[in-house]
């Protein structure tokens, strides 16, 4: 199962809150929120008086307004003309990134009877990711202008390097997303929110600021680069943890799970876990990952199934079927950090936390 703490996603939240100060927080839920379940995490985080929630699609929204969400919410990674309507519908606040969005939108409104949209331009200022480049900008201008049933509410960029210190891809960046907000300026748009910091920005770029800021991972209590882990304290809000189904002695040169590509150098003790990577433990952590049971960490052994894993428990004395084991989280000298999983995994942490899958139940507590 999956262990979501609401209380430690309630301590991130204030505490990233008060780090940034006067700006407000869109808390971003996208992807199930990072797999920790987007409708419980949007009521805790409205019950925290948060006012602004990013999703990816137009069926991440509807799941939230079917369950009473009434926060704002925003679609955040762009949507086709066929959408244009239930977006109207939902009340949601796109993002618009080329003209052909900004048109789909005003033809939906007109049919709808809505006389004001509101929409966020977003810009591409270097990530080469969904966006108006800022030679295209201009034309976006006159499409905006001609639209009589949308306001532009805001305007937003992507930052693709924020959490490295060391680059100048940010400070660029924001140069030209500065720029782009006086282009607006003059052309007779103001729009009332501006935001570019994501998690690693909204800790380590105080000039990224803006009067809104989008966080994601950082709310789940995983620092998206060690700096940021330097300047705020975070609480994990995930454990992903299971039972040992099954203990068995094996002799010397026993080999185990698929292909055999472990094989045992001495008698040994191997517990067997009901998980596999189709609950999200991915098949490559069979090289060098770790789980946590009776205090004491044992080794992941042989071929990850899809529904199974095999674990070394020779040194652990006294395990016992039915014992709780934790694949990643945990608290204090009982942790595993799904970064490090994630590293093992040769991958990140947001896509470990995303990818646990649905079969997995999350449970909800503090």
């Amino acid at each position: 199962m999956a262990e979501i703490n609401r209380g430690a996603l309630r301590e991130n939240y204030a505490a990233l809150k008060a780090l940034v100060g006067k700006p407000e927080v869109m808390a971003v839920i996208k992807a199930d929120a990072y797999g920790h379940g987007a409708v419980e995490v949007a009521h805790a985080l409205c019950a925290e008086r948060c006012r602004h929630l990013g999703v990816a699609t137009v069926r991440e929204a509807s799941v939230l307004r079917a369950a009473g969400i009434g926060a704002k919410i925003y679609l955040m990674a762009g949507f086709f003309d066929a959408q244009a309507a239930d977006i109207i519908d939902l009340q949601l606040t796109p993002f618009v990134f080329d003209r052909p969005a900004i048109t789909a939108l005003e033809q939906a409104a007109r049919a709808r009877g809505c006389a004001d949209l509101p929409v966020h331009l977003k810009l591409d200022t270097g990530a080469t990711r969904l966006g108006i480049r800022f030679d295209e900008l201009d034309s976006a201008i006159e499409e905006l202008r001609r639209s009589s049933r949308l306001r532009l509410e805001g305007v937003c960029t992507l930052l693709a390097d924020a959490g490295n210190p060391a680059s100048s891809a940010t400070g660029d960046q924001l140069e030209l997303f500065r720029r782009a907000i006086v282009r607006l300026e003059q052309a007779g748009l103001r729009p009332e929110l501006v935001h570019a910091a994501n998690s690693a920005a909204a800790v380590l770029r105080p000039d990224s600021h803006f009067n809104l800021v989008r966080i994601g991972l950082a709310l789940y209590g995983l620092a998206p680069t060690p700096a940021v882990q330097e300047r705020v304290s975070l609480c994990p809000v995930m454990t992903f943890k299971t039972r040992l189904l099954q203990l068995k002695s094996v002799p010397a040169d026993t080999g185990v799970s698929y292909g055999q590509t472990f094989v045992t150098s001495r008698p040994s003790v191997i517990g067997v876990l009901p998980v596999g990577y189709a609950d999200g433990y991915r098949r490559g952590l069979q090289h060098g990952a770790e789980v946590m049971i009776s205090g004491r960490r044992a080794p992941v052994i042989g071929a990850i199934c899809m529904d199974l894993t095999m674990i070394d428990l020779t040194e652990v004395p006294g395990a016992a079927v039915g014992d709780e084991v934790i694949l990643w989280g945990g608290s204090k000298e009982n942790m595993i950090s799904v970064n490090e999983i994630a590293r093992l995994a040769q991958t990140i942490s947001y896509e470990m936390l995303s990818t646990v899958g649905k079969r997995v139940p999350r449970v909800y507590v503090g």
